[in-house]
C-alpha cells in the first residue's frame, strides 16, 4: 500500500497520479483503479491509459441525461425539491477501499489529526494498516 499525505482541504484528485506512479515505483503496477464520481475527469482516464491501467471511475449523470433502464433509483428530497437518486454500478467494486478507510478512521489517533509532524501521523496510519491486516485477514 502507498499513502500520499495532504492537507485536509484540497481535492484528491490531484495525488491520484502521484499515489499510482508512487506504486509502480514499488513494482506493484495496479491492472485498473476504481473510484468515484469525485474522479471522474478525462485528464485522469487519459493519464492512466498512459501508464497502461484501466479506469474504473464512475461517470457523473447529469439531471438532463435519460436514466438507462433498469437501473434501480430512489426518491430524495433536496431542499423542496424531489430528485432521482441513482446507485452506483461501481460502488460495489469499491467497497472494500470505503470499508478499510472506515477501519482506519475507527482509530481515534487518525481520525482526527493532532500530531504536528507528518512522520508521527504516517506512522500512526502505518501501525493502524498493520493492526487491521492483523485482526481482519
Amino acid at each position: 500500500m502507498a499513502v500520499i499525505l495532504s492537507a485536509g482541504n484540497e481535492n484528491e484528485r490531484r495525488y491520484l497520479i502521484p499515489l499510482v506512479e508512487r506504486l509502480i515505483e514499488q513494482k506493484r503496477k495496479p491492472g485498473e483503479v476504481w473510484a468515484d464520481r469525485g474522479y471522474a475527469s478525462k485528464t485522469l482516464d487519459e493519464q492512466l491509459a498512459q501508464l497502461e491501467i484501466a479506469a474504473r471511475i464512475s461517470k457523473r449523470r447529469r439531471p438532463s441525461d435519460p436514466i438507462p433502464e433498469g437501473t434501480p433509483t430512489r426518491e430524495v428530497w433536496r431542499g423542496t425539491r424531489k430528485h432521482l437518486k441513482t446507485i452506483d454500478p461501481n460502488g460495489r467494486h469499491r467497497w472494500p477501499v470505503e470499508r478499510t478507510n472506515a477501519w482506519l478512521k475507527s482509530k481515534r489517533r487518525i481520525a482526527t489529526r493532532r500530531d504536528v509532524k507528518d512522520t508521527t501521523y504516517l506512522g500512526f496510519i502505518q501501525l493502524g494498516m498493520l493492526h487491521i491486516l492483523a485482526t481482519s485477514f
